[in-house]
């Protein structure tokens, strides 16, 4: 019984995101036709690369970025990035999951909000800070790693700072 509920609750999930994940998929047939790939992970598609890979992670800041969601697709500028972000990008799949078409427009206006306050539109919005929560909680976690894993978590970090300066393959 536990298991049937617990599918009837995904594919209502799925559903409540449908119209963000069919933008989503909108824009991936794009990615796919300029020479991107695509890979589902845990239930999400995950497109990266290609001429389109290569133009977003080329834009100047704040046009540049590693990886965006809409609904159940990530499009990410390259593997690299996606594995990097993974975890906060699949925070925004949760999201996407809890607010349906409404998230879109509640982004947007915790965007707006944090501006008109004066503070950073991306980074103090109400979902990035709970994506960038699971990101920091596992960076906390990596810290007692080896020394050289600590520094290549700090690349790691620095590159979803500033998306322009990783390298594309």
């Amino acid at each position: 019984m536990r298991t049937h509920l617990r599918t009837v609750f995904k594919f209502l999930a799925y559903t409540w995101a449908l119209p963000n994940t069919a933008l989503g998929l909108l824009f991936g047939l794009l990615i796919l036709g300029l020479g991107g790939r695509v890979h589902v992970v845990a239930g999400v598609a995950e497109l990266h690369g290609g001429t389109a890979g290569r133009f977003f992670a080329s834009r100047p800041h704040p046009f540049c970025f590693g990886a965006i969601t809409l609904g159940h697709v990530i499009l990410g500028t390259c593997q690299k990035q996606l594995e990097a972000l993974r975890a906060h990008e699949h925070v925004h799949v949760r999201q996407y999951e809890r607010w349906g078409m409404f998230f879109l427009p509640a982004y947007a206006l915790s965007s707006l909000w944090e501006v008109s306050h004066g503070r950073c539109g991306y980074r103090n919005n109400f979902f990035e800070m709970q994506a960038y929560a699971v990101k920091d909680h596992q960076k906390a976690q990596n810290d007692s790693c080896a020394k050289q894993d600590e520094l290549e978590s700090k690349c790691v970090f620095t590159s979803q700072l500033n998306c322009c300066s990783v390298t594309i393959e």
